[in-house]
């Protein structure tokens, strides 16, 4: 094995130690930003193999990388019915939006970064829409039976800085319209401020795109991927602006609540 390219596993494997588990993308980004590897489609291509490399010969956990587009789905089963028992303890949840003056949804461009939004999100109820790119029509329709007409709704909006990711705000919010459907949308990362005050490593703009030349007038050539934001600093910025909209007092008392709910049905459980 060459030594850079020992070096960058020990670099890699020094980036997965702090935030695993890590989808290949943002370790690509966390060694551009670390000047290790350049920011080109070749490298990250090399990376990918190199990691590879690394994982069999037990120079990287398996688990510290994960892929969130090739997950099982697989299919719940119980043993009998105390193990079924043992799992309704587990997975009962109070609503916490019956209780909340407002509903908050989160929408993320690209299903890779969804592991950390879960983790981030699920203490808080707040559902994850995940779009890949521009969401169909199907998942409009599904929104607008979420929010009905929108009123004191919030869809806090993730995605690239690029022309497609900048322009999906604009075509979410018009869609909705199509429905009569007028949620408040805001566009949380990735930002241009966000990408001066971390900067954060840039891609040129594909002109293959048709929104490219209106937002290379406006932005500039550079783009920069929702990636390239180190995880603890997105997880970071997902949970200050879930809390700036959630009634954290309410919040507690339906914790509160679950709380006495999963001791009568524990209760009742052992009783049956």
């Amino acid at each position: 094995m060459r030594e850079k390219t020992k070096r960058i596993i020990h670099e890699a494997y020094k980036v997965l130690a702090d935030h695993r588990p890590m989808t290949l993308r943002q370790v690509f980004y966390r060694l551009v930003a670390a000047q290790i590897i350049e920011n080109k489609q070749s490298k990250y291509k090399s990376l990918s193999r190199t990691l590879v490399l690394a994982r069999q010969n037990g120079d990287i956990p398996w688990d510290w990388i994960e892929d969130r587009l090739r997950k099982p789905r697989p299919v719940p089963m119980w043993n009998d019915l105390s193990d079924f028992s043992r799992a309704a303890l587990r997975w009962y949840r109070r609503d916490v939006w019956n209780d909340q003056p407002a509903y908050i949804e989160v929408w993320l461009e690209k299903d890779a970064l969804s592991g950390i939004f879960e983790r981030v999100l699920y203490p808080y109820g707040v559902t994850l829409n995940v779009g890949r790119g521009y969401d169909s029509w199907s998942s409009i329709y599904e929104a607008v039976n979420r929010y009905g007409d929108g009123d004191h709704v919030t869809i806090l909006h993730f995605g690239d800085f690029d022309p497609s990711g900048e322009d999906m705000v604009r075509s979410l919010g018009q869609r909705l319209a199509f429905f009569d459907c007028w949620p408040t949308i805001d566009k949380i990362a990735v930002t241009w401020p966000q990408i001066q005050h971390y900067n954060l490593p840039p891609n040129p703009a594909k002109y293959t795109d048709s929104r490219t030349p209106a937002f290379v007038a406006y932005h500039g050539d550079n783009c920069v991927e929702l990636d390239a934001l180190p995880p603890d600093v997105l997880a970071h910025i997902i949970k200050v602006n879930v809390k700036a909209r959630m009634d954290l007092d309410m919040l507690a008392e339906t914790k509160a609540a679950e709380k006495d709910d999963l001791m009568n049905l524990e209760q009742f459980l052992e009783g049956a």
